[in-house]
């Protein structure tokens, strides 16, 4: 990735923000997160902050990992043992709302203000022939203070 001395992501430690977010996900058994398949065409799914300042996780679909892949998952990023949230048995909303809340604090740390996924999107993990690999695919990022784009 190029970035222009007037890109505002110029500054940004994008490196240490994927990372953390790679973390996060491997922590909470989040496999994916994309734009629901059903999304219409033009329309982009967000996870962050409206222009309104209210967090929403609209129009995306989260996959989770069974639990042998979750720990295995947080084995391979180094998940601190305290921080590890083992899962057990089919997952819902309020998984996703969890992953969501540590989302935002997370972007609060890195001023983020909201990721986008047009359709196609993808952010998670995708299985390789060399094993799982963290993927990050068509997705938008706007820091706070940074216009959205149109």
């Amino acid at each position: 990735m190029t970035r222009s001395p007037a890109d505002p992501l110029s500054d940004f430690p994008l490196p240490a923000f994927t990372d953390d977010l790679t973390r996060l996900m491997a922590q909470r058994g989040v496999t994916s997160v994309a734009a629901r398949p059903d999304l219409p065409a033009g329309q982009t799914a967000l996870l962050g902050l409206t222009e309104q300042d209210v967090f929403t996780t609209q129009d995306l679909a989260f996959a989770f990992m069974g639990g042998a892949d979750h720990r295995a998952a947080a084995e391979a990023y180094r998940v601190d043992a305290s921080a590890f949230q083992a899962t057990a048995g089919r997952r819902d909303q309020e998984d996703a709302a969890q992953f969501a809340r540590a989302t935002g604090d997370l972007f609060d740390r890195y001023g983020v203000m909201a990721l986008e996924f047009p359709a196609g999107a993808f952010l998670g993990f995708r299985s390789t022939p060399q094993g799982m690999r963290f993927m990050v695919d068509g997705v938008g990022l706007t820091l706070r203070g940074s216009p959205r784009p149109a």
